[in-house]
């Protein structure tokens, strides 16, 4: 039962963050959106263990968690780059890997909340999602740290 609670909250987190609103109506809604969708897949997860369940709910914290932190450091990047002189503004192309369908969906939000970068396209013939990003003179670090939010907890949320 602590395994839906959990599901469900993280669901209504990631809800909450794409609206950027916590507004009684849209705990509700989110809420209820949540419980459907965890009920509707119920019988599937039910084979899962706790272990399963424990390292899902820490990889769903950790993800919250880390966008909270990119979007605060994205803001700054982006004062940093409205009260400069401008910058290296850019698209950066990073490889697809493994990420399934889903899991591109899930990169594309958490990308998205950030004030700094926006999905722009995933390029499934050369396998490459791209992001405009607004300090794209360092491609390398930026793929690198997607790369690494994928191995840190993306994988463990999408199982």
């Amino acid at each position: 039962m602590t395994a839906l609670v959990l599901r469900v909250a993280g669901l209504v987190a990631i809800y909450l963050l794409v609206l950027t609103s916590v507004a009684p109506g849209d705990l509700l809604v989110g809420t209820l959106l949540a419980t459907s969708i965890v009920g509707a897949s119920r019988p599937r997860l039910a084979g899962r263990g706790g272990r399963v369940w424990t390292r899902w709910a820490t990889a769903v914290a950790r993800m919250l968690l880390a966008t909270a932190w990119e979007m605060s450091v994205g803001t700054v990047r982006v004062i940093r780059y409205s009260l400069s002189d401008g910058g290296d503004a850019g698209f950066i192309e990073i490889p697809r890997d493994d990420r399934s369908r889903r899991g591109i969906a899930l990169w594309g939000v958490l990308t998205g909340e950030a004030p700094d970068e926006y999905p722009v396209a995933v390029d499934d013939s050369r396998r490459v999602l791209i992001v405009h990003n607004v300090d794209a003179s360092d491609p390398t670090a930026v793929r690198a740290r997607h790369t690494a939010a994928r191995d840190a907890y993306q994988r463990d949320v999408m199982a």
